[in-house]
């Protein structure tokens, strides 16, 4: 992690844009970055991740000795009290600022979700580009302050709104590698919890949305799909859908990959 500088700056616009960006998704690494801000020239972002480092706005990560993973990038300092006193973005929550100062102790596995919700957002983009929808697309920063949402939070929460009209949305959940058989039913449970006590029903006008599970690997999608299954009994008006983290990686998020939980008679 680089040591920063006391230098002040004079922000351009793209500059400030990376801020943002980096408040909303947290933790992106370079090409996230590029991809994000849509500029096609990687030593320009380069540059500006450089001075934005060393000039204490943003925090950079990186490992030298593990030469396949890229440097990843989070808020700074000054990017916090930047973002404080900016008046260009009227969604900054000044309460979600105050993590800026533990955002380095989080967890590997905690870095890497925020970065792989990042990348589902690009993937989304994509695919609603080649079918000309709509994409509204909320991180969990987003979220924060809707008093009515599950706790703790989904990772993100995303509707599209398709050409003809139809509108689908989701609560997107991404679990850690390793995760106890407690920990993966215990989300199950909230979630229909959740969905009895009504709380999103009597808050919102659009139906409840539909939940997509990303697992780490086969045997957490597979002990997820059993439990669900056998939930839905009692709540079958709930759409699950569950998928894992490689054919996220390989295939983007797209309908194939999405494996729908159903009724043992279905």
């Amino acid at each position: 992690m680089t040591t920063a500088t006391k230098t002040t700056i004079t922000l351009h616009a793209r500059q400030k844009e990376i801020l943002h960006t980096l408040y909303r998704f947290r933790f992106l690494n370079r090409i996230h970055i590029q991809h994000l801000l849509h500029h096609k020239q990687f030593n320009r972002i380069i540059s500006w991740l450089n001075n934005l480092t060393t000039t204490g706005y943003i925090k950079r990560y990186y490992n030298p000795k593990i030469v396949t993973q890229p440097a990843f990038y989070s808020l700074g300092s000054k990017g916090r009290t930047y973002l404080r006193e900016c008046r260009e973005y009227s969604d900054i929550k000044r309460t979600v600022l105050d993590r800026v100062w533990q955002e380095y102790k989080t967890s590997t596995q905690f870095k890497s979700r925020c970065m792989a919700v990042a990348d589902i957002y690009l993937s989304l983009i994509t695919l609603v580009q080649k079918t000309h929808a709509t994409l509204v697309f909320k991180t969990q920063t987003d979220l924060t302050g809707i008093h009515y949402l599950i706790i703790p939070p989904p990772d993100a929460f995303f509707a599209i709104k398709e050409a003809s009209g139809n509108s689908r949305s989701y609560f997107l959940d991404i679990f850690e590698e390793h995760p106890t058989r407690k920990k993966l039913y215990d989300r199950v449970q909230r979630y229909f919890s959740y969905y009895e006590a009504n709380y999103w029903q009597d808050h919102s006008a659009n139906t409840f949305p539909n939940i997509i599970f990303v697992c780490p690997d086969t045997w957490s999608l597979r002990y997820l799909y059993r439990k669900i299954q056998y939930r839905l009994e009692s709540a079958d008006n709930l759409n699950f859908y569950l998928t894992t983290q490689e054919l996220l990686r390989t295939r983007g998020m797209c309908r194939e990959v999405l494996q729908k939980v159903k009724l043992q008679n279905e």
